[in-house]
Protein backbone atom coordinates (compact mmCIF):
# COMPACT_ATOMS: atom_id res chain seq x y z
CA UNK A 1 0.00 0.00 0.00
CA UNK A 2 1.23 3.53 -0.71
CA UNK A 3 2.13 5.73 2.24
CA UNK A 4 -0.57 7.77 3.89
CA UNK A 5 0.40 11.44 3.90
CA UNK A 6 -0.59 13.52 6.90
CA UNK A 7 -0.12 17.29 6.97
CA UNK A 8 0.03 19.26 10.23
CA UNK A 9 -1.13 22.80 9.51
CA UNK A 10 -2.63 25.96 10.93
CA UNK A 11 -2.58 29.59 9.85
CA UNK A 12 -1.64 30.63 13.39
CA UNK A 13 1.80 30.10 14.85
CA UNK A 14 2.56 28.88 18.33
CA UNK A 15 -0.11 26.19 18.44
CA UNK A 16 2.17 23.17 18.77
CA UNK A 17 2.48 22.09 15.13
CA UNK A 18 6.10 20.96 15.33
CA UNK A 19 5.65 19.29 18.72
CA UNK A 20 2.68 17.43 17.28
CA UNK A 21 4.49 16.49 14.06
CA UNK A 22 7.52 15.14 15.92
CA UNK A 23 5.49 13.39 18.61
CA UNK A 24 3.05 11.69 16.26
CA UNK A 25 5.92 10.62 13.98
CA UNK A 26 7.73 8.91 16.83
CA UNK A 27 4.49 7.47 18.23
CA UNK A 28 3.84 5.75 14.91
CA UNK A 29 7.46 4.60 14.55
CA UNK A 30 7.22 3.00 18.00
CA UNK A 31 4.28 1.02 16.61
CA UNK A 32 6.59 -0.51 14.00
CA UNK A 33 5.52 1.80 11.20
CA UNK A 34 7.99 3.30 8.75
CA UNK A 35 7.79 7.07 9.01
CA UNK A 36 9.22 9.96 7.01
CA UNK A 37 8.87 13.41 8.57
CA UNK A 38 9.33 16.33 6.14
CA UNK A 39 9.89 19.78 7.64
CA UNK A 40 8.36 22.44 5.38
CA UNK A 41 8.73 25.12 8.09
CA UNK A 42 11.68 27.51 7.48
CA UNK A 43 12.46 27.47 11.21
CA UNK A 44 13.79 23.92 10.82
CA UNK A 45 12.66 22.93 14.28
CA UNK A 46 11.86 19.31 13.47
CA UNK A 47 15.58 18.66 13.06
CA UNK A 48 16.44 20.47 16.29
CA UNK A 49 13.72 18.54 18.14
CA UNK A 50 15.25 15.26 16.97
CA UNK A 51 18.90 16.27 17.53
CA UNK A 52 19.55 16.38 13.78
CA UNK A 53 21.34 19.25 12.07
CA UNK A 54 19.03 21.63 10.18
CA UNK A 55 19.99 21.72 6.51
CA UNK A 56 18.45 22.67 3.16
CA UNK A 57 16.98 19.24 2.43
CA UNK A 58 13.50 20.55 1.72
CA UNK A 59 14.89 23.41 -0.37
CA UNK A 60 16.87 20.96 -2.50
CA UNK A 61 13.92 18.61 -2.89
CA UNK A 62 11.59 21.44 -3.96
CA UNK A 63 13.96 23.38 -6.18
CA UNK A 64 16.16 20.63 -7.66
CA UNK A 65 13.23 18.54 -8.81
CA UNK A 66 15.36 16.36 -11.09
CA UNK A 67 17.53 15.22 -8.19
CA UNK A 68 16.91 11.97 -6.33
CA UNK A 69 14.88 12.90 -3.24
CA UNK A 70 16.42 10.00 -1.33
CA UNK A 71 19.70 11.90 -0.98
CA UNK A 72 18.03 14.47 1.28
CA UNK A 73 16.69 11.89 3.76
CA UNK A 74 18.44 11.75 7.12
CA UNK A 75 18.45 9.04 9.78
CA UNK A 76 17.15 10.29 13.14
CA UNK A 77 18.78 7.40 15.06
CA UNK A 78 15.27 6.25 15.97
CA UNK A 79 14.14 2.98 14.43
CA UNK A 80 11.60 3.53 11.68
CA UNK A 81 11.81 7.33 11.73
CA UNK A 82 13.54 9.31 8.96
CA UNK A 83 13.61 13.05 8.33
CA UNK A 84 14.00 15.43 5.43
CA UNK A 85 15.15 18.50 7.36
CA UNK A 86 14.55 22.10 6.47
CA UNK A 87 16.08 25.44 7.35
CA UNK A 88 15.72 29.11 6.42
CA UNK A 89 16.28 28.30 2.74
CA UNK A 90 12.80 26.75 2.68
CA UNK A 91 11.42 30.30 2.51
CA UNK A 92 13.46 30.82 -0.65
CA UNK A 93 12.00 27.63 -2.11
CA UNK A 94 8.53 29.08 -1.61
CA UNK A 95 9.55 32.17 -3.61
CA UNK A 96 10.82 29.92 -6.41
CA UNK A 97 7.63 27.86 -6.43
CA UNK A 98 5.49 30.98 -6.72
CA UNK A 99 7.71 32.59 -9.35
CA UNK A 100 7.57 29.45 -11.49
CA UNK A 101 3.83 29.05 -10.84
CA UNK A 102 4.28 25.39 -9.95
CA UNK A 103 1.12 23.28 -10.20
CA UNK A 104 -0.88 22.51 -7.08
CA UNK A 105 0.29 18.86 -7.18
CA UNK A 106 4.03 19.61 -7.31
CA UNK A 107 4.76 18.42 -3.75
CA UNK A 108 2.67 15.31 -4.35
CA UNK A 109 4.75 14.52 -7.43
CA UNK A 110 8.02 15.09 -5.56
CA UNK A 111 6.96 12.63 -2.84
CA UNK A 112 5.66 9.92 -5.19
CA UNK A 113 8.98 7.99 -5.37
CA UNK A 114 8.77 7.51 -1.59
CA UNK A 115 5.20 6.27 -1.40
CA UNK A 116 6.06 2.54 -1.26
CA UNK A 117 8.96 2.92 1.17
CA UNK A 118 7.02 4.30 4.13
CA UNK A 119 3.75 3.66 5.90
CA UNK A 120 3.27 7.35 6.72
CA UNK A 121 4.77 10.57 5.41
CA UNK A 122 4.16 13.48 7.75
CA UNK A 123 4.47 17.15 6.80
CA UNK A 124 5.14 19.94 9.28
CA UNK A 125 4.21 23.29 7.72
CA UNK A 126 4.70 26.97 8.48
CA UNK A 127 1.79 29.26 9.47
CA UNK A 128 1.62 31.10 6.18
CA UNK A 129 -0.30 31.16 2.93
CA UNK A 130 1.71 31.62 -0.21
CA UNK A 131 2.61 28.37 -1.88
CA UNK A 132 4.05 25.53 0.15
CA UNK A 133 1.23 25.03 2.63
CA UNK A 134 -1.49 24.78 0.00
CA UNK A 135 0.55 22.33 -2.05
CA UNK A 136 1.40 20.28 1.04
CA UNK A 137 -2.27 20.01 1.97
CA UNK A 138 -3.15 19.00 -1.59
CA UNK A 139 -0.57 16.20 -1.40
CA UNK A 140 -2.00 14.86 1.84
CA UNK A 141 -4.62 12.22 2.53
CA UNK A 142 -5.30 13.57 6.01
CA UNK A 143 -5.13 17.03 7.56
CA UNK A 144 -4.56 17.56 11.29
CA UNK A 145 -5.11 21.09 12.63
CA UNK A 146 -3.57 21.77 16.05
CA UNK A 147 -5.20 24.79 17.67
CA UNK A 148 -4.39 26.34 21.04
CA UNK A 149 -7.26 26.52 23.51
CA UNK A 150 -7.26 30.29 23.70
CA UNK A 151 -9.64 32.95 22.41
CA UNK A 152 -7.38 34.12 19.57
CA UNK A 153 -6.93 30.63 18.14
CA UNK A 154 -10.28 30.59 16.34
CA UNK A 155 -9.03 33.03 13.69
CA UNK A 156 -6.31 30.66 12.49
CA UNK A 157 -8.73 27.76 12.52
CA UNK A 158 -11.30 29.70 10.50
CA UNK A 159 -8.64 30.50 7.90
CA UNK A 160 -7.72 26.83 7.64
CA UNK A 161 -11.33 25.79 7.10
CA UNK A 162 -11.64 28.48 4.42
CA UNK A 163 -8.48 27.16 2.73
CA UNK A 164 -9.90 23.62 2.76
CA UNK A 165 -13.10 24.86 1.14
CA UNK A 166 -11.08 26.64 -1.55
CA UNK A 167 -9.01 23.55 -2.27
CA UNK A 168 -12.09 21.35 -2.56
CA UNK A 169 -13.84 23.81 -4.86
CA UNK A 170 -10.91 24.77 -7.07
CA UNK A 171 -8.91 21.54 -7.34
CA UNK A 172 -9.29 17.79 -7.29
CA UNK A 173 -8.17 17.44 -3.66
CA UNK A 174 -9.95 14.50 -2.08
CA UNK A 175 -8.23 14.43 1.30
CA UNK A 176 -10.01 14.36 4.64
CA UNK A 177 -9.84 16.21 7.91
CA UNK A 178 -8.23 13.87 10.43
CA UNK A 179 -9.30 16.22 13.17
CA UNK A 180 -8.84 19.44 15.10
CA UNK A 181 -6.38 18.92 17.94
CA UNK A 182 -6.82 21.26 20.94
CA UNK A 183 -3.40 22.05 22.41
CA UNK A 184 -2.06 23.80 25.54
CA UNK A 185 -5.22 22.79 27.35
CA UNK A 186 -5.46 23.73 31.01
CA UNK A 187 -8.69 22.67 32.67
CA UNK A 188 -8.01 25.05 35.55
CA UNK A 189 -8.43 28.17 33.40
CA UNK A 190 -11.70 29.60 32.17
CA UNK A 191 -10.15 30.51 28.81
CA UNK A 192 -9.09 26.93 28.03
CA UNK A 193 -12.39 25.42 29.12
CA UNK A 194 -14.47 27.92 27.16
CA UNK A 195 -12.28 27.59 24.05
CA UNK A 196 -12.58 23.80 24.12
CA UNK A 197 -16.33 24.11 24.54
CA UNK A 198 -16.53 26.50 21.60
CA UNK A 199 -14.51 24.12 19.43
CA UNK A 200 -16.76 21.18 20.27
CA UNK A 201 -19.88 23.24 19.69
CA UNK A 202 -18.62 24.45 16.32
CA UNK A 203 -16.92 21.32 14.98
CA UNK A 204 -18.45 18.42 16.90
CA UNK A 205 -16.79 15.04 16.41
CA UNK A 206 -13.96 16.60 14.40
CA UNK A 207 -12.47 17.86 17.68
CA UNK A 208 -10.05 15.33 19.17
CA UNK A 209 -9.16 14.87 22.82
CA UNK A 210 -6.97 17.78 23.95
CA UNK A 211 -3.24 17.75 24.62
CA UNK A 212 -2.66 19.39 27.98
CA UNK A 213 -0.17 22.18 28.57
CA UNK A 214 3.06 20.54 29.77
CA UNK A 215 6.46 22.03 30.53
CA UNK A 216 8.05 18.69 29.65
CA UNK A 217 7.08 19.14 25.98
CA UNK A 218 9.21 22.31 25.80
CA UNK A 219 12.04 20.55 27.58
CA UNK A 220 11.96 17.75 25.03
CA UNK A 221 12.71 20.09 22.13
CA UNK A 222 15.58 21.72 24.03
CA UNK A 223 17.11 18.30 24.66
CA UNK A 224 16.59 17.01 21.12
CA UNK A 225 14.38 14.20 22.39
CA UNK A 226 10.75 13.23 21.96
CA UNK A 227 8.22 12.94 24.76
CA UNK A 228 8.53 9.15 24.56
CA UNK A 229 12.24 9.40 25.34
CA UNK A 230 12.08 12.12 28.00
CA UNK A 231 8.91 11.24 29.89
CA UNK A 232 7.34 8.04 28.57
CA UNK A 233 4.98 7.73 31.56
CA UNK A 234 3.72 11.33 31.38
CA UNK A 235 0.21 12.43 30.48
CA UNK A 236 1.57 14.16 27.36
CA UNK A 237 3.14 10.89 26.23
CA UNK A 238 -0.16 9.07 26.70
CA UNK A 239 -2.05 11.78 24.79
CA UNK A 240 0.23 11.60 21.77
CA UNK A 241 0.24 7.82 21.92
CA UNK A 242 -3.56 7.95 21.72
CA UNK A 243 -3.29 10.28 18.73
CA UNK A 244 -1.07 7.69 17.05
CA UNK A 245 -3.77 5.06 17.63
CA UNK A 246 -6.34 7.35 16.01
CA UNK A 247 -4.13 7.84 12.96
CA UNK A 248 -3.67 4.10 12.49
CA UNK A 249 -7.41 3.52 12.90
CA UNK A 250 -8.21 6.14 10.26
CA UNK A 251 -5.63 4.88 7.78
Amino acid sequence: MPAKIIVIANQKGGVGKTTTAVSISHALALRDRRILLIDFDPQGQCAVSLAVNPEPGVFNALVNTRSDIHQWIRDTSRQGLDLIPGDRTTATAQIVINAENRPIDCIYQICRPLSKEYDFIIFDTAPSVGGIQERAIFAANLLLIPTATEFLSMDGLAQMIELLTTLRNNSSWDGELLGILPTFYDEHTTESSKSLGDLREGFGDSVLSPVHRATVLRECAAEGKTIFETAPASRASQEYEELGRIVIKRS
